[in-house]
């Protein structure tokens, strides 16, 4: 039955409106919320009646309730902020500070939410204690999806974190290396076939990364269309991101004469690349040829080497494993008996490579520290795989390229705070006793409760081993 037009012509507060039940008009708090992009009526209670003509209050107008949630995740984000905090003041350096703490924030709840969604980063934050540590960080979905599209547009502050990151490890060795990540999308320029991808039946993007040997740690990425061959990748990344000292290690693929004639024309920087061992210089100079020299200071194996001068400005170090090249020889010998595609004589004439790797470089360098940071390069690959099992990063999930510029940022911003929270656990007596996994796991059941004055928390009781691992890790109460 509709409303009389004299009892909604008296005068009442402002966004309510009136219902008859019963017999009685009643005065009613109205507001709205949002449902699906439309504005959906929302009542929150009778607040009066209409009563003889006039409105008479039943109770003041009910505030809209505050939202607090008063029990929050901090075990990983004490950890993770422990472990990298100085992050942030290193992104406030480029950034505007609110950017630099939605990458921060986000970098972070990744780095502890191995296989989070942009679509739950809200709610991760909202129930997590960076919450309470950097208040007001706005990640919605949508405003997630405009800041990624934002920060990949504006590329050059991306590069300049990673130069100035590159210019404070300035004479230190770093390991330069790419990896193939799955990336179905059409709608970017950067899935392409690689040479892999049809064996796994998806297209990838070729990610380089840059890594520092001594922190072990990355310091800098850059994604190149999965079909791009490293050696031409590599070009564009070192003008990216400029290495004027120390030494830089680089893969197989990066080996070329371009790319070893550009390397030697920056002054104060020595660098070892692998050659193939089909390449004319390694034969020309007898590297083929058995020599029996021993590499005194590596006690891990006995390695055998040869140095060779080329001229002032090409240097060879030859070495060879005696133990890989029995395994490479048997190995080989298998594999062929397994085919039905073995012979003797294409056996005998790679049996001079087996167990062989040799390096070029512009400059006159110990063997020993040519080794020790050819060796050193499994770090790399032990981040590679922090990065694809660990933290769950692979494979593409954004549309763009804007998007994706900006995404892998983030994933090297958070493979930082795990390769520094592996190093952390790594050096802890009691953290050590536990797999990287279970860390996370165990430090997942420690929250803190806010205490009845609203302002202070508590954190919860926990089991005595993980009580331990927090104390430990000196981020318990």
């Amino acid at each position: 039955m509709p409303i009389p037009k004299d009892i909604l012509a008296v005068e009442r507060p402002k966004n309510t409106v009136v219902k008859m039940r019963l017999g009685r008009y009643l005065v009613i708090k109205r507001t709205s919320k949002r449902v699906n992009g439309k504005a959906k009526p929302v009542d929150l209670g009778t607040i009066g009646e209409i009563i003889d003509g006039k409105y008479v209050e039943i109770r003041a107008v009910p505030k809209k309730r505050q939202k607090q949630i008063d029990i929050k995740d901090y075990g990983e984000f004490a950890l993770c902020n422990k472990a990298a905090g100085d992050l942030l003041q290193q992104l406030a350096a480029v950034f505007d500070i609110k950017t630099a703490k939605q990458l921060y924030v986000i970098a972070l709840l990744r780095a502890c939410d191995k296989d989070i969604k942009n679509r739950d980063l809200q709610f991760a934050y909202e129930t997590s204690f960076a919450s309470e540590v950097y208040p007001g960080v706005p990640l919605s979905e949508n405003t997630v999806s405009k800041l990624l599209l934002q920060v990949g547009m504006e590329y050059r502050y991306i590069r300049e974190f990673m130069q100035k990151r590159i210019a404070a490890m300035a004479g230190k060795d770093l390991v330069i290396d790419g990896m193939l990540k799955d990336c179905n999308r059409t709608t970017d320029s950067f899935s392409e076939w690689s040479r892999k991808g049809a064996k796994k039946g998806s297209m990838d993007v070729n990610l380089l990364y840059a890594f520092d040997m001594e922190s072990q740690e990355p310091v800098a990425v850059k994604p190149y269309p999965g079909n791009m061959l490293d050696m031409t990748a590599v070009q564009d990344f070192i003008a990216s991101f400029p290495v004027s000292s120390g030494l830089l290690v680089m893969d197989k693929g990066f080996s070329s004469e371009a790319n070893i004639s550009r390397l030697k024309e920056i002054n104060g920087l020595s660098f070892i690349v692998p050659l193939k061992q089909s390449a004319r210089k390694v034969k020309d100079n007898g590297l083929l040829e058995p020599f029996a020299s021993v590499l005194d200071g590596y006690q891990e194996a006995t390695i055998l080497y040869k140095k060779v001068k080329v001229n002032d400005f090409c240097f060879l170090y030859a070495f060879r494993d005696p133990r890989c090249a029995y395994e490479q020889q048997v190995g080989y010998i298998s594999f062929g008996k397994k085919k039905g595609t073995y012979s003797g004589d294409k056996f005998l004439s790679k049996l001079d490579q087996f167990g062989l790797i040799v390096f070029e470089s512009k400059s006159d360098l110990d063997p020993l520290e040519v080794y020790r940071a050819y060796a050193g390069r499994w770090e790399i690959e032990v981040m590679f795989n922090l990065y694809k099992n660990l933290i769950d990063l692979d494979t593409v999930n954004v549309q763009g390229d804007y998007r994706l510029y900006a995404t892998e940022f983030i994933n090297y911003l958070s493979v930082i705070f795990d390769s520094r929270v592996k190093k952390l656990l790594s050096s802890n007596p009691v953290a050590s006793k536990y797999s990287f996994r279970q860390v996370f796991r165990y430090l997942s059941k420690i929250k803190r409760v806010r205490l009845a004055d609203s302002v202070s928390w508590a954190q919860n009781t926990s089991v005595n081993y993980v009580a331990e691992l927090a104390n430990a890790l000196c981020i318990g109460d």
